[in-house]
């Protein structure tokens, strides 16, 4: 009786474990659907083409946002053209000053210029004079610079002056004249002679 009894219970312990294993594998069956539904989901709410319907009446859809921003629109940059050499000549020659933005949208910041100041000129031995020097035959000849053959009274530049400028959106090229200060006086020679410029971005 009693090994009838064992058996017997041997035998419920059995179809309750098939039975426990069904429904675990049941389980776990409806949790992989579960989370294949919601992958599903997911993957709808990136498409790029969102649909809405009678049975589907809402669509999520994201949108990507993007920005670049140039080094040259954090710090505008301004470039400065001055030709290496200027030829003075029986008349007055011109000597030109050309500021170019790095971009087209950059500007000279508000209350600021560009500045090209004559910080020094002459030769060596003498940077204090608008002069070129023959150092063969030992002789000077000096010359003017100024604003244009325009005007009957121009205006004049020396060491220290300001000779161009630029601010806002004013930009381009600037030009002077140069000539020999009295050319009949000048004695035959190769004169030769500097102009040192400062550059700078200060207040107006």
């Amino acid at each position: 009786m009693a090994a009838r009894t064992l058996e017997f219970e041997n035998l419920r312990r059995r179809k309750f474990m098939k039975i426990n294993a069904k429904r675990i594998t049941a389980v776990l069956m409806a949790a992989a659907m579960s989370v294949c539904a919601t992958t599903a989901v997911f993957a709808a709410s990136t498409t790029d083409t969102p649909v809405v319907d009678e049975n589907h009446a809402t669509a999520d859809f994201q949108q990507k946002i993007t920005y670049s921003k140039s080094e040259s629109e954090i710090v505008p940059a301004y470039t400065v053209s001055i030709p290496l050499t200027a030829e003075l000549q029986k008349e007055s020659s011109t000597l030109s000053y050309s500021l170019a933005l790095e971009n087209d949208t950059a500007f000279v910041s508000s209350g600021k210029k560009v500045s090209v100041k004559i910080e020094s000129a002459g030769y060596s031995g003498n940077l204090h004079t608008l002069a070129v020097w023959d150092s063969r035959n030992l002789q000077e000849a000096e010359y003017v610079i100024y604003n244009s053959d325009a005007f009957a009274n121009p205006t004049y530049y020396t060491i220290g002056d300001e000779i161009a400028s630029w601010d806002g959106s004013n930009f381009g090229t600037i030009t002077r004249k140069i000539k020999l200060k009295d050319y009949y006086s000048v004695g035959a020679g190769n004169y030769n002679g500097v102009i040192n410029y400062t550059v700078s971005l200060e207040d107006k």
